[in-house]
């Protein structure tokens, strides 16, 4: 994990970093909210052949993982990608004490996720 010296907020790549990766679901390490009480999730995929979802996931101990059910908590729920790109997945509020992000490959890419945590941020835009 990066600081930023400038502002409160911090770098990480939560173990996925950009690389080459095949078909199938990987999990981000979590963030622990007791520690960045908000995250923002930069994720990128280059040329990829059927599929590519990243949904954002809740837990009270780590362990137990729910899908973010809906966007009510201003968090943003899924990013699926339709051709090579990135997007982002925002957490300003999040469920539980950790959240993380689960990606379905349906086919080999170079996949990444950069995550700035820090502190509570508004909703609104």
């Amino acid at each position: 994990m990066k600081g930023d010296a400038k502002s409160n907020f911090s770098l990480d790549d939560l173990g996925m970093p950009a690389l080459s990766r095949t078909a199938e679901t990987y999990n981000s390490e979590s963030v622990d909210h007791a520690l960045a009480p908000s995250v923002s999730l930069f994720i990128s995929c280059g040329t990829f052949s059927t599929s590519f979802v990243s949904t954002l996931q809740y837990s009270d101990n780590d362990t137990d993982w729910t899908d973010e059910p809906d966007a009510t908590a201003g968090n943003t729920v899924s990013l699926t990608l339709l051709a090579a790109g990135n997007g982002s997945i925002h957490c300003p509020n999040p469920r539980g004490r950790y959240s993380r992000v689960s990606t379905v490959l349906g086919g080999t890419c170079v996949h990444s996720i950069t995550s700035v945590l820090g502190p509570l941020r508004s909703v609104a835009p």
